[in-house]
């Protein structure tokens, strides 16, 4: 039986008098059926874990899988507003993770048409003259941003909402989608944490005991994810 649940798919699996289990496969859960023996080896038991090909080659790909997830990017973008279309990206803030360590980052302003609404530059001190002055065109944020993430993991913190803009931003500047996989920080905290009062960033940070006089700025907020991330995967 397949029903609504709260993950990152939004389902998962109920299975009852069978030998088939649901298993992950890079984030996403499916249904395995266990391999049997060939009719001329034996009562058609099932195979002992180890032995066949299948076996390995899971083995080879959980081990690929671990290391690849000990390399990722971290990423926040800061906008004009939440409308995907009409709005625009002001600041984008990237970190490298490998092994659980920062080894790199990158932060720039982005010029757009668009004024910045005085709500947005009194929560995150952005101005219109720091994006005139500062600020690159949406083709060579895009190019920073490709070449930074390469083939990555990208995690985030509601991170549809960064893929969005960035998506909108790759249209209009008539390049390839640059994130392939992604990691949404926001519902790994609905998943493991009980009795908050919401999920907001500076929330869900504060259950860590973890700093929020930086925020709303991309690169602060990265880190606040990152660290938001380690605490989450001790759970």
């Amino acid at each position: 039986m397949v029903y609504s649940t709260n993950n990152e798919q939004g389902y998962t699996f109920l299975t009852h008098n069978t030998t088939w289990i649901a298993t992950d496969y890079e984030g996403i859960t499916l249904m395995k059926k266990p391999l049997l023996l060939n009719a001329d080896e034996g009562n058609g038991s099932i195979l002992k874990k180890g032995f066949s090909k299948a076996s390995k080659y899971s083995k080879m790909a959980n081990s690929l899988k671990s290391k690849a997830s000990s390399d990722y990017v971290v990423i926040d973008v800061e906008t004009t507003g939440v409308d995907y279309d009409c709005d625009r990206i002001i600041e984008v803030g990237l970190l490298k993770i490998s092994q659980d360590q920062i080894v790199d980052q990158f932060q720039c302003f982005v010029k757009c048409e668009k004024d910045i609404p005085e709500a947005v530059t009194k929560l995150t001190g952005i101005t219109n003259e720091m994006i005139k002055s500062q600020g690159i065109t949406e083709e060579e944020a895009f190019e920073q941003i490709q070449k930074f993430v390469g083939n990555d993991l990208i995690v985030g913190y509601h991170v549809q909402f960064d893929v969005n803009f960035i998506q909108r931003m790759c249209e209009r500047t008539g390049k390839n989608m640059v994130i392939k996989k992604t990691k949404d920080v926001l519902q790994m905290a609905r998943r493991k944490i009980d009795d908050l009062e919401n999920f907001r960033l500076e929330t869900v940070a504060a259950h860590f005991s973890l700093d929020t006089t930086t925020m709303h700025r991309a690169l602060e907020d990265c880190m606040l994810t990152y660290r938001i991330y380690l605490e989450l995967n001790k759970l």
